[in-house]
């Protein structure tokens, strides 16, 4: 099976190029994805690619510098170009440099076959002999990682299909009776989002050579589960019980934490007998794995399950506490969200027997109280965003960074909401109105008309909105400019009606009189600064 990398700036374009090349029904399959030429060539000593399928145009490093920087490092990789672009300078750059194929997008299932058959015919006419032996060994241990992945992802059920393969791909050591390990690391997700650019795939090819050199001649298979973040591992006898298996990995768990600070965490299957049973036995050493405490950095490998009455230990949010901070959420009160999630992050802080299962659990259930409101809240950020975010939680400092992003992205869930009800909902835009045209004849079915809104609704809003009616707040804008008026100005009585909307001066008297208690003319001559206006 010849291994392909995919080289796309674009999120999307990796991933339609990789499903079009699953389903081209080829002796190939995508180990690898990078996102410029730049981190292509860092992964190629790990993930090592026969062939790669690479864009033009792209940011940090170009296609035309990646193909040339190809070119004279590892001219034994094929390459396929696919671009957007006729021009002519990449297709110059794609001849120069020996590409196999140039391919213009929208690219076609049949076009992409044929690129891909022609650079598998140049990378087999390519080797020598002995590169051909290396071929061989490295497309082995290939298959063999896909057919336990296949196995413990249950695509392969059929005991007879399970031991004919197992025949031909597990051989060397022969697997008999049979334990699994699951080893995951604390700060993985924090170091391939520092050290290696987002790159997780990168870290873990990093980690998995580090095990292959580390474990040489064990009797082991290693393979990454689907996830990519937990390396696996297939022990035949006599590699048996916990201590053996700690004493087998524990140079590899020295080492990675000397190199990496990453603290391996392993969890061990009781022995099976049938590989049948190897969904099963991964499934119960991620358990155990997931049983082991949140805290710490020693080297653990968990054999046994965690006590029941530990397991329900823990919990950090309850029913009656969902129901709050969803109610909190909903009601858009920030303070409370905020005091809620620091409540929730001081529980785990002081729990000392708080397992990492347990602390994913309660994190799931911080997501769940948001109710509707999650996929918005999550949306916006990329770390609430990814399913497997919370999977990656093994450290009591990984779950405060969780809790602090989500409280963020709640808050600023709530001051957009408000922004979005503040911009469906008109009614300060129409208060604005009617303070610079009270003295016009706008009546509520004029506002109505002129925003698109039912009079009746606009009514109701109006109210909730400026504690008035529609009228007594017109009225009341009207009045407070005429006392401005009559204070400040020598305009007659008439005059100061028509100024505020009036033309009747004697209906404009009565209404003042109304609202201040007092005729135009009284309330011109009194003495009193302020007026009170009179009650009904």
């Amino acid at each position: 099976m010849y291994k392909v990398m995919v080289v796309d700036d674009e999120p999307w374009g990796r991933k339609s190029v990789g499903k079009m090349i699953d389903e081209l029904q080829l002796d190939v399959e995508v180990v690898a994805e990078a996102r410029n030429g730049a981190e292509a060539l860092e992964l190629i000593p790990v993930s090592k690619p026969h062939i790669i399928v690479t864009d033009m145009n792209m940011p940090v490093m170009n296609g035309q510098q990646f193909l040339e920087q190809l070119y004279h490092r590892y001219n034994h990789i094929k390459v396929v170009v696919i671009s957007g672009h006729s021009q002519f300078e990449y297709m110059k750059a794609a001849v120069a440099y020996q590409a196999c194929e140039y391919v213009l997008k929208p690219v076609s299932h049949a076009d992409l076959k044929d690129a891909i058959v022609k650079a598998i015919q140049a990378s087999r006419s390519h080797m020598s002999v002995e590169q051909r032996q290396q071929f061989a060994s490295e497309m082995r241990k290939l298959r063999t990682e896909t057919f336990l992945q296949n196995v413990t992802g249950r695509r392969i059920v059929g005991n007879a299909d399970i031991v004919s393969q197992a025949a031909e791909l597990l051989t060397s050591p022969p697997i008999g009776r049979y334990r699994v390990a699951v080893c995951m690391f604390r700060r993985f997700r924090e170091l391939s989002e520092t050290k290696f650019n987002g790159n997780a795939d990168l870290l873990m090819f990093s980690i998995e050579n580090m095990m292959n050199e580390l474990t040489s001649g064990a009797p082991l298979y290693v393979f990454k589960s689907d996830d990519r973040q937990r390396l696996c591992l297939l022990l035949s006898e006599p590699v048996m019980d916990g201590g053996t298996v700690r004493e087998l990995l524990l140079p590899f768990h020295e080492t990675m934490s000397r190199m990496l600070q990453l603290y391996g965490v392993v969890g061990l299957s009781d022995p099976r007998e049938r590989l049948d049973q190897l969904p099963e036995a991964f499934e119960e050493a991620s358990e155990r794995l997931y049983g082991s405490p949140l805290r710490g950095s020693e080297f653990v490998v968990k054999a046994a399950d965690t006590p029941r009455e530990l397991r329900e230990r823990g919990e950090m949010l309850g029913g009656f506490d969902a129901k709050l901070l969803q109610q909190a959420i909903v009601g858009g009160q920030t303070a409370s969200v905020r005091r809620m999630l620091g409540e929730f992050a001081r529980k785990a802080e002081i729990s000392e027997s708080l397992s990492i299962r347990s602390a994913q659990k309660e994190l799931s259930k911080l997501g769940a109280a948001a109710g509707n409101e999650w996929p918005a809240i999550a949306a916006a950020s990329l770390l609430l965003s990814d399913q497997r975010a919370i999977d990656s939680v093994m450290t009591l400092s990984a779950l405060h960074a969780y809790v602090a992003e989500l409280s963020a992205a709640i808050e600023a869930h709530i001051h957009a909401r408000a922004a979005s009800n503040d911009a469906a909902n008109p009614m300060s835009e129409i208060v604005a109105y009617l303070d610079g045209h009270y003295f016009e004849d706008v009546g509520l079915i004029d506002m109505a008309t002129r925003y698109h809104m039912d009079p009746s609704y606009l009514s109701r809003q109006f109210k909730a909105a400026t504690g008035e009616n529609f009228i007594e707040y017109v009225t009341r804008k009207r009045m407070e400019k005429a006392c401005e008026l009559l204070r400040e100005s020598d305009h007659k009585v008439s005059d100061i009606a028509e100024l505020v909307g009036y033309e009747n001066q004697r209906y404009f008297s009565q209404v003042f009189k109304k609202f201040t208690g007092q005729t135009p003319s009284e309330f011109r001559e009194s003495p009193m600064p302020e007026f009170q206006p009179a009650k009904n």
